[in-house]
């Protein structure tokens, strides 16, 4: 595939993992609950049974915690996957594309927490601003040791020499 329609690809990606990231920002308190409640309740089902003796209102809380926590940072890790396949279709050096795929992925956190505070029953938390940007930072890595391992696997092996 040539590096034209890769650049549109992943550009594609980046721009609809952007707008996912917003409707989901844009989501009240109570929608935005149930939304994560679902999973939350799943989790807690299956908590309980692996566990019979925990009590599930008292980890529900919890588990809610975790499963937006998890969710933030999934979402930016793939909004770093994309970003630095992206960025590996320009020829620049490799810490040029991490800083530039770190500072958009940071700064459209920040812009995502800004725009919860407009949101009903939603605030900024600069905790999920840092939590997102490890989710892109991790995205970046996985990126870079997928290459890593690409070329690995694509090298020539090179045969025993043969001593006479």
């Amino acid at each position: 595939m040539n590096t034209k329609v890769k650049r549109i690809i992943f550009a594609i990606l980046i721009i609809i993992n952007c707008i996912v990231i917003f409707n989901f920002s844009s989501q009240n308190s109570e929608k935005s609950n149930e939304t994560s409640g679902m999973i939350v309740e799943k989790v807690v089902n299956i908590i309980s049974t692996i566990s019979p003796k925990v009590e599930k209102e008292t980890i529900k809380e919890q588990v809610s915690f975790w499963v937006r926590k998890l969710a933030h940072f999934s979402i930016y890790t793939l909004l770093g996957i994309f970003l630095m396949n992206e960025a590996n279709t320009f020829k620049m050096t490799k810490k040029r594309k991490i800083i530039i795929c770190m500072l958009f992925g940071a700064l459209y956190a920040i812009s995502d927490e800004f725009h919860q505070g407009f949101v009903g029953g939603r605030s900024p938390k600069i905790m999920d601003v840092c939590i997102d940007t490890c989710g892109v930072i991790f995205g970046i890595i996985l990126v870079i040791i997928a290459g890593k391992l690409i070329s690995k696997i694509k090298e020539p092996k090179k045969l025993p020499a043969v001593s006479e």
